[in-house]
């Protein structure tokens, strides 16, 4: 008579058997299996421990990565784990659709969350000319579309932020065009806009757009007077 100890030890030592065309990635999407997945990275004893890396981003006979698909199926926690791991964002399909678009087709906001935090490029366009917002939108996936927008009006304040801080503070762009006030202006402005971006959690697309229209309009005389060419340090006084 074989005991539940036996039984266990037996069944731990069967050969694990994957879903038809599939890799040890692919099959733990599909069943979406996140421990398995987690299992194969950092158990020493895996099977799969020695490969798992190359295949995070083979292609299947679709042409898709597992990170496209994950982003299909809406498998937000295995998206980070792949993600985490090493996953490429930039990789795109042949006609040229990116993690993003995938999960923008879906309407899988959630998926879309994780990408974005991860720094997934929203301009990305596809052989159709589509951002992933427009293949949302092709799709009638309104929340999607919704999110894409309030995401990119986010990133546009940020490097609002970002171009107007470093076109003051860099010693070569703003000697002898802006005055100490001008660029104490500029600073301020970009520190009251970067506290406020980490303070409201809750802020819509549209209080992103207003906050970077005030910015701009506030530094457009001294952005302007950066774009001029520089004072000719040999000119005659």
């Amino acid at each position: 008579m074989t005991t539940e100890t036996e039984t266990s030890v037996e069944e731990e030592h069967q050969e694990e058997v994957l879903l038809p065309d599939t890799t040890i990635v692919t099959h733990c999407i599909y069943k979406n299996d996140l421990d398995r997945l987690v299992k194969s990275f950092e158990d020493d004893t895996d099977p799969y421990k020695e490969s798992i890396n190359e295949l995070i981003n083979e292609r299947d006979e679709d042409g898709k990565s597992p990170l496209d698909l994950a982003a299909s199926f809406g498998r937000v926690d295995i998206c980070r784990e792949l993600l985490k791991r090493g996953a490429d964002l930039t990789s795109t399909t042949e006609k040229g659709y990116y993690p993003l678009h995938h999960g923008a087709a879906w309407g899988r906001v959630g998926v879309l969350k994780a990408l974005v935090e991860f720094n997934a490029n929203l301009q990305q366009r596809n052989k159709h000319g589509e951002r992933p917002r427009e293949t949302a939108a092709r799709y009638n996936q309104r929340e999607s579309v919704d999110y894409l927008d309030w995401a990119e009006a986010k990133v546009n304040l940020v490097e609002s932020i970002r171009i107007c801080h470093e076109a003051v503070t860099d010693p070569e762009k703003g000697a002898g065009r802006v005055t100490k006030d001008e660029k104490s202006l500029v600073v301020s402005s970009c520190k009251e806009n970067t506290e406020w971006l980490e303070l409201m959690q809750e802020a819509t697309t549209q209080d992103f757009i207003s906050h970077r229209h005030r910015l701009e309009e506030i530094i457009a005389p001294i952005m302007l007077k950066l774009s001029e060419p520089p004072p000719d340090k040999h000119e005659k006084k």
